[in-house]
């Protein structure tokens, strides 16, 4: 099996374990481009949806609102924002590809491994440059969730989760803390990284789209890696299928630095 990760943000990437029981609740891969507003347009990605169709039959949109800050001389005032998100699953509704005005996004609960996800998401990209053509790339990420909520598996936790996430619950009061949450965010050797650790209230999550919340207490990690290495270039489907494995790599480094051999064996490391 292969060592730990001495340093998670800018050390060698271990060699990939295959967990055959992995407790990862959501993985996602996202591409960023420059804002094409025709996008919003249901006939202007009409074609984009019949390259895909055949792999992602349903397909709906979603409507996002939000609040930009306009800022006028000395004023300093909000504006509200909506945003069309389109979306296409596979026949199960495991796959979801979300395309919005600047950014391409596949995600998926039911992980397979890195090869075949980004296998997946090249086709995708394949498909957009031949269909809307985005002319320049902008940033790319990679982000994996993980939860722990078995009982068992909570009164373990100091066995399973190195010290250095741990905080207060390595001192054995994991059953009387109701929460402890931590985030930080990092430089890395391809960029940045965003981590969000701890221990979970039932019905409580820090991101419901990530990490829909459940009925239990449960312990989560949530590492989200991306760079603009490649902000400027064209948009070509090979440099970002690199760059994506690049910064999937490094999530994977913080989450082997994260978590202790006795967490591999217990989720079928083979």
């Amino acid at each position: 099996m292969a060592d730990r990760c001495d340093d998670p943000l800018f050390g060698e990437v271990p060699g990939r374990v295959l967990l055959s029981n992995a407790p990862l609740v959501r993985v996602l891969g996202q591409v960023k481009f420059p804002r094409i507003a025709k996008i919003a347009e249901e006939s202007y990605i009409a074609d984009f949806q019949e390259a895909i169709r055949d792999e992602y039959p349903h397909f709906q949109s979603d409507t996002i609102q939000g609040v930009d800050i306009v800022i006028n001389g000395n004023e300093v005032k909000p504006r509200q924002v909506t945003t069309v998100i389109w979306r296409f699953f596979d026949a199960h509704r495991v796959l979801r590809v979300s395309l919005g005005p600047d950014a391409i996004t596949l995600e998926t609960a039911s992980y397979v491994s890195r090869d075949d996800f980004l296998s997946r998401f090249e086709f995708i990209l394949g498909k957009l440059v031949e269909t809307i053509r985005p002319s320049l790339m902008q940033r790319v990420g990679f982000r994996y969730v993980d939860r722990l909520q078995d009982p068992a598996d909570l009164e373990a936790i100091s066995d399973l989760v190195h010290p250095e996430l741990l905080n207060v619950l390595q001192s054995g009061l994991v059953q009387h803390i109701d929460i402890s949450m931590t985030e930080i965010t990092g430089t890395t050797k391809e960029g940045k990284i965003i981590a969000r650790y701890g221990l979970a209230p039932p019905k409580f999550s820090h991101d419901v789209e990530m990490a829909p919340p459940v009925g239990v207490k449960s312990w989560v990690l949530d590492v989200d890696s991306y760079s603009t290495n490649c902000e400027g270039q064209s948009f070509d489907t090979q440099v970002l299928r690199t760059e994506l494995d690049k910064v999937a790599a490094r999530a994977y480094a913080f989450f082997r630095w994260s978590v202790t051999e006795k967490f591999l064996e217990r989720f079928g490391a083979k």
